[in-house]
Protein backbone atom coordinates (compact mmCIF):
# COMPACT_ATOMS: atom_id res chain seq x y z
CA UNK A 1 0.00 0.00 0.00
CA UNK A 2 1.28 3.45 -0.86
CA UNK A 3 2.10 5.78 1.96
CA UNK A 4 0.64 9.09 0.76
CA UNK A 5 -0.62 11.91 2.88
CA UNK A 6 -4.31 12.59 3.39
CA UNK A 7 -4.30 16.01 1.63
CA UNK A 8 -2.59 14.46 -1.39
CA UNK A 9 -5.17 11.65 -1.59
CA UNK A 10 -8.07 14.13 -1.24
CA UNK A 11 -6.61 16.32 -3.96
CA UNK A 12 -6.25 13.29 -6.23
CA UNK A 13 -9.87 12.30 -5.62
CA UNK A 14 -10.97 15.89 -6.28
CA UNK A 15 -9.21 16.20 -9.63
CA UNK A 16 -8.87 12.83 -11.35
CA UNK A 17 -12.31 12.44 -12.95
CA UNK A 18 -14.59 14.55 -15.10
CA UNK A 19 -17.41 14.82 -12.58
CA UNK A 20 -15.32 16.44 -9.87
CA UNK A 21 -13.43 18.61 -12.38
CA UNK A 22 -16.74 19.84 -13.76
CA UNK A 23 -17.91 20.64 -10.23
CA UNK A 24 -14.70 22.57 -9.52
CA UNK A 25 -15.11 24.48 -12.81
CA UNK A 26 -18.70 25.39 -11.88
CA UNK A 27 -17.53 26.57 -8.46
CA UNK A 28 -14.68 28.61 -9.93
CA UNK A 29 -17.06 30.24 -12.40
CA UNK A 30 -19.57 31.09 -9.70
CA UNK A 31 -16.83 32.48 -7.42
CA UNK A 32 -15.49 34.65 -10.25
CA UNK A 33 -18.99 35.94 -11.00
CA UNK A 34 -19.53 36.69 -7.30
CA UNK A 35 -16.39 38.82 -7.31
CA UNK A 36 -17.28 40.59 -10.57
CA UNK A 37 -20.93 41.27 -9.64
CA UNK A 38 -21.17 41.22 -5.82
CA UNK A 39 -24.40 43.24 -5.71
CA UNK A 40 -26.38 40.67 -7.69
CA UNK A 41 -28.32 38.54 -5.18
CA UNK A 42 -28.04 35.13 -6.85
CA UNK A 43 -24.43 35.49 -7.99
CA UNK A 44 -23.26 36.46 -4.52
CA UNK A 45 -24.84 33.41 -2.86
CA UNK A 46 -24.07 30.83 -5.57
CA UNK A 47 -20.57 29.84 -4.32
CA UNK A 48 -21.92 29.17 -0.83
CA UNK A 49 -24.83 27.14 -2.17
CA UNK A 50 -22.54 25.10 -4.45
CA UNK A 51 -20.30 24.19 -1.53
CA UNK A 52 -23.09 23.32 0.93
CA UNK A 53 -23.40 21.73 3.49
CA UNK A 54 -19.82 22.22 4.69
CA UNK A 55 -19.72 25.91 3.77
CA UNK A 56 -22.57 26.74 6.12
CA UNK A 57 -20.20 26.25 9.08
CA UNK A 58 -18.57 29.49 7.94
CA UNK A 59 -21.71 31.43 8.76
CA UNK A 60 -20.79 31.23 12.45
CA UNK A 61 -17.61 33.26 11.84
CA UNK A 62 -18.39 36.92 12.55
CA UNK A 63 -17.11 38.79 9.50
CA UNK A 64 -20.01 41.22 9.00
CA UNK A 65 -19.94 44.20 11.38
CA UNK A 66 -16.16 44.64 11.53
CA UNK A 67 -15.69 44.83 7.78
CA UNK A 68 -18.08 47.64 6.93
CA UNK A 69 -15.35 50.27 6.99
CA UNK A 70 -13.51 48.75 4.02
CA UNK A 71 -9.78 48.68 3.62
CA UNK A 72 -7.47 45.89 4.64
CA UNK A 73 -9.93 44.29 7.06
CA UNK A 74 -12.52 43.85 4.32
CA UNK A 75 -9.95 42.36 1.94
CA UNK A 76 -8.84 39.95 4.67
CA UNK A 77 -12.44 38.94 5.41
CA UNK A 78 -13.24 38.36 1.73
CA UNK A 79 -10.02 36.37 1.23
CA UNK A 80 -10.77 34.23 4.29
CA UNK A 81 -14.33 33.60 3.10
CA UNK A 82 -13.24 32.58 -0.39
CA UNK A 83 -10.43 30.47 1.07
CA UNK A 84 -12.96 28.62 3.23
CA UNK A 85 -15.27 28.17 0.23
CA UNK A 86 -12.33 26.82 -1.78
CA UNK A 87 -11.58 24.22 0.88
CA UNK A 88 -15.27 23.29 0.98
CA UNK A 89 -15.30 22.93 -2.81
CA UNK A 90 -12.26 20.63 -2.71
CA UNK A 91 -13.88 18.44 -0.05
CA UNK A 92 -17.12 18.22 -2.06
CA UNK A 93 -15.15 17.44 -5.23
CA UNK A 94 -13.30 14.68 -3.37
CA UNK A 95 -16.62 13.19 -2.28
CA UNK A 96 -17.88 13.31 -5.87
CA UNK A 97 -14.62 11.72 -7.01
CA UNK A 98 -14.96 8.91 -4.48
CA UNK A 99 -18.54 8.28 -5.60
CA UNK A 100 -17.45 8.26 -9.24
CA UNK A 101 -14.65 5.77 -8.49
CA UNK A 102 -17.07 3.54 -6.60
CA UNK A 103 -19.60 3.61 -9.44
CA UNK A 104 -16.87 2.88 -11.98
CA UNK A 105 -15.55 -0.01 -9.86
CA UNK A 106 -19.00 -1.56 -9.53
CA UNK A 107 -19.69 -1.19 -13.25
CA UNK A 108 -16.31 -2.81 -14.09
CA UNK A 109 -16.95 -5.68 -11.68
CA UNK A 110 -20.44 -6.26 -13.10
CA UNK A 111 -19.16 -6.46 -16.70
CA UNK A 112 -16.11 -8.59 -15.90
Amino acid sequence: MRNTSLPRRLLALATDNWLSRGYLAAFATSAALAVVAPDHDVLGVAPMLLTAPLSFFGIAVPFGPGTEGGGAVQVLAIAATFGWLGVCALVNAAVLGALAHEAHGRRAARHA
